[in-house]
């Protein structure tokens, strides 16, 4: 019996009647693939009066957030320091169960260039979280006024969590998974025996993040795609040569 339960945790804080097509496509394929696990549902109210009811002491720094992906952020560790199971973005479409991942691992980890927040399982009460809630606290504040996408990946998203991992030494615990890029996210750049470059899917892929940053102001979103179509050349010949470079 797997340690990690079988609850799937995901958040759309609008709700689950304002949920996008294409996400409801993608929520529906992780449905389809865990019949048998729990599915529990976020929108804003409930996760609120969560952390109103089990985390209150740091309501007041989430309710402070400028950007509302801080909150979609920082709830996903609360949610899994308190229940366990599995935090999945609405961006992800899921291929096949997550159940032949979960053995006696007491954290499922994906692990891209940094460690990425889209994707974990946990069990309830894992220390990496009391870490992450730490340096969520010592983060809130962007006095080095870093632009919106840097500092929200500093202050609560990969960039945190990555230090977190890192600097406790998380990562190299034999009850801590830790899936390469192409087992949950293919298609985004990865680093693996100290090589970067762009996975692809291959039969060990469980799931595809789509990574449709909806959370990036326009500007972002339009630099995003033209820096994107600049990198690809390069992903091709990095991806192509990653066996000799």
């Amino acid at each position: 019996m797997s340690k990690i339960p079988k609850i799937i945790h995901q958040i759309f804080f609008l709700g689950e009647a304002a949920i996008p097509e294409k996400y409801r496509r993608y929520h529906q394929t992780v449905l389809q693939h865990h019949p048998d696990w729990e599915h529990q549902f976020w929108d804003e109210a409930r996760a609120r009066k969560f952390m109103a009811d089990n985390y209150s002491w740091f309501l007041p720094i989430f309710d402070a957030y400028p950007h509302k992906i801080q909150r979609f952020d920082a709830i996903r560790y609360f949610i899994l320091h308190h229940y366990g199971g599995f935090y999945i973005d609405m961006d992800i479409e899921c291929l096949k169960p997550l159940d032949d991942l979960l053995a006696d691992f007491e954290l499922v980890l994906s692990k891209l260039v940094c460690f990425s927040n889209a994707i974990m399982g946990s069990v309830p009460g894992h220390p990496l979280w009391l870490k992450v809630f730490d340096e969520l606290q010592k983060r809130k504040d962007n006095s080095a006024q870093n632009t919106m996408p840097y500092y929200v990946g500093y202050s609560t998203g990969p960039i945190m969590l990555n230090h977190s991992v890192v600097v406790n030494k998380f990562h190299e615990s034999p009850t801590v998974r830790i899936c390469p890029g192409y087992i949950f996210e293919p298609g985004a750049p990865m680093e693996l025996n100290g090589k970067i470059f762009k996975s692809q899917p291959t039969s060990e892929t469980y799931t595809i993040h789509h990574m449709t940053t909806s959370w990036l102001p326009a500007k972002h979103q339009i630099i995003r795609v033209l820096f994107g179509m600049l990198l690809e050349p390069y992903w091709f010949f990095r991806s192509f040569f990653k066996g000799t470079v």
